[in-house]
């Protein structure tokens, strides 16, 4: 009886992880078919992809020399280039593994599959057109921070670390991100002088930073050169405020949220802090804030597990950011062109 009670179990088991396959699966043959066909329209980064790829069939490893675009990026559109003649294939391919890699990423954190695809859906609306369809790049690295905020909330620090070297392999911006993944246990105090601690020491320092490592990091020289953005972003516009009434009401409810969730609410103060403080460069304002912001998917799968109050506001900010980013990035007209 308990053999086969176990067998029921193992088969069950195994039913469910190869249904997740399936889905994973699908969601990215759903991105590589919005990359590969350009459906939304092209993306504003599509040429430097386009350049990069174009220069990796040219020159092979030796780009790596070349490129402002980091290491780990360069060799997988190296090897790709080898695979595909066509370069939206190779910015497909990038990009449905991307999406594949936080579907499991996702799993991990969450094995229920009604939430999985509440989140999965949540992610696909707001960050896909912004990283996948876009920022590839950001898409990559971001997947490996993901992979380090779960692996460190189950105290894997090795591992995590080895993580966000991966991510910084793909994006340079990911080390801004990095230190804070260790920060897991913070009361609401904490969280608050951090994010207080971080706007300060970015108003001061982030012009600093650019004038000393414009000779040294390629892409610094290259917005010293051509500007980090002619346009002052909004500091009030309607994504912003959409997060920071989710960063309030948290803080509000802070007794009443998970670690984890209190962990995003941390990382998501220090990407209002860095964004506010950096207007004047605005490339960098808006990249690190939207980096920073991926990590709402976390705070998302936890909320619907919690009590009934956390989960109904969970699902109110899901649905809320699902009808504001189907607007800005489909039918706007602004972002895609």
């Amino acid at each position: 009886m308990n053999d086969t009670t176990d067998k029921n179990i193992a088969a069950s088991r195994e039913s469910h992880l190869w249904a997740n396959y399936v889905d994973w699966l699908l969601l990215s043959l759903v991105v590589f078919l919005l990359a590969f066909y350009q459906i939304p329209g092209e993306s504003r980064d599509w040429q430097s992809y386009d350049d990069v790829f174009e220069l990796s069939r040219i020159e092979g490893l030796d780009t790596l020399g070349i490129s402002r675009f980091e290491p780990g990026f360069v060799i997988v559109g190296v090897l790709l280039t080898k695979l595909f003649s066509a370069n939206l294939a190779v910015y497909g391919m990038i990009a449905a593994s991307a999406m594949f890699f936080k579907c499991w990423v996702i799993n991990l954190f969450t094995s229920q599959r009604m939430i999985f695809f509440f989140v999965t859906l949540f992610y696909l609306v707001r960050f896909v057109p912004l990283h996948e369809l876009t920022q590839l790049r950001v898409a990559c690295s971001a997947a490996f921070l993901l992979l380090a905020f779960v692996l460190l909330g189950r105290g894997n620090r090795l591992a995590g670390l080895t993580a966000c070297a991966a991510a910084l392999a793909f994006h340079l911006s990911a080390i801004v991100i990095a230190p804070f993944l260790f920060m897991q246990s913070c009361s609401r105090r904490t969280v608050i002088v951090v994010g207080a601690a971080v706007f300060i020491t970015t108003l001061l320092g982030v012009g600093l930073f650019t004038g000393y490592f414009q000779d040294s990091i390629a892409v610094v020289r290259m917005y010293q050169e051509a500007g980090f953005g002619d346009e002052v972003p909004n500091p009030l516009s309607s994504g912003l405020l959409l997060d920071w009434g989710m960063i309030v009401v948290g803080l509000l409810l802070w007794d009443r949220l998970s670690l984890p969730m209190k962990h995003v609410l941390l990382l998501e103060l220090v990407g209002m802090a860095i964004f506010y403080a950096s207007m004047d460069f605005a490339v960098i304002s808006h990249r690190i804030r939207e980096f920073f912001s991926v990590f709402w998917i976390f705070f998302v799968a936890e909320g619907l597990q919690q009590e009934l109050l956390v989960k109904q506001i969970s699902i109110l900010f899901v649905m809320a950011s699902v009808i504001l980013y189907s607007y800005l990035f489909l039918f706007s007209g602004q972002f895609f062109y």
